[in-house]
């Protein structure tokens, strides 16, 4: 299979780039560090892209690129983002975090999608059990709650978002699509190579390749669940999901709203 992983050069992205690797499917790696994504590629024999999630023409641009590349796209893993501890407007009018997390995995997929409809594509969202503490905003996803909380408000709503774009996908296409909660996995992204406690925390936390398992899996392995299911661990669909994830028309709320943003960068 031809497996699109967006934000894998590092950390979870990276584990579930080289074990789909090791079972014989082609990776696209995809991530913004130049030198990071080739020396991934490298490492699974793969071809390496380049895209900061800050620009929409970057990811406008990145789609064209995989577009010219594949003539066949088998799966697509939105896994690129992270918490941003500072509250920040992108150059593109977009709070950091939600144009990281949920706009620009939009647009990519958007732009992939007929190619992704010709395959019957799988297509995954990582998310978070931080869903279950943000609130999206559908009228105003900038507005993040007021309180900053070193970005995890924020995260916290764009991880709600992903897990209900990943059921509204599935309301919207064939494609067999679901979101997941990687659990607390020691990478760059948790911070803790910056942390003094950082050797005692890593020690309950996952390794990037226990969170990556769970990814891999719903890429190539038959879901007994419903498409568009979140999943905190193999077979419990939509363990945990919140009830405005839930929400059909809350669902379709967030998808104008991201076709409207997605619109101003056209």
């Amino acid at each position: 299979m031809r497996i699109i992983i967006t934000g894998s050069s590092s950390g979870i992205g990276r584990a579930a780039a080289t074990a789909l690797a090791a079972l014989g499917h082609d990776i696209a790696v995809v991530g913004r560090s130049r030198a990071r994504v080739e020396e991934v590629a490298r490492e699974v024999n793969g071809d390496p892209f380049v895209a900061d999630f800050d620009s929409i023409a970057e990811v406008r641009k990145l789609a064209a690129e995989l577009l010219d590349k594949y003539p066949r796209i088998d799966a697509l893993a939105n896994n690129a983002g992270g918490v941003i501890d500072k509250r920040a407007i992108t150059p593109d009018g977009f709070e950091r975090t939600w144009q990281s997390n949920v706009l620009a995995p939009f647009v990519l997929t958007q732009m992939l999608l007929p190619r992704l409809l010709e395959s019957n594509a799988t297509v995954v969202f990582t998310s978070s059990v931080a869903q279950k503490f943000g609130t999206v905003d559908v009228t105003d996803p900038n507005s993040t709650g007021g309180v900053w909380l070193r970005g995890f408000s924020a995260y916290g709503q764009a991880k709600r978002a992903d897990a209900m774009l990943a059921k509204e996908l599935a309301r919207r296409t064939p494609l067999s699509t679901y979101s997941f909660h990687p659990g607390g996995v020691a990478t760059r992204f948790a911070g803790l190579d910056q942390s003094p406690v950082s050797g005692l925390v890593r020690r309950f936390m996952r390794t990037p390749e226990e969170g990556a398992a769970l990814l891999v899996r719903l890429l190539t392995e038959e879901v007994h669940a419903a498409s568009g299911s979140y999943f905190t661990a193999w077979d419990k669909p939509d363990k945990g999901l919140v009830s405005q994830a839930l929400d059909p028309s809350e669902g379709a709320k967030l998808w104008e709203l991201l076709e409207r943003e997605s619109a101003q960068h056209p």
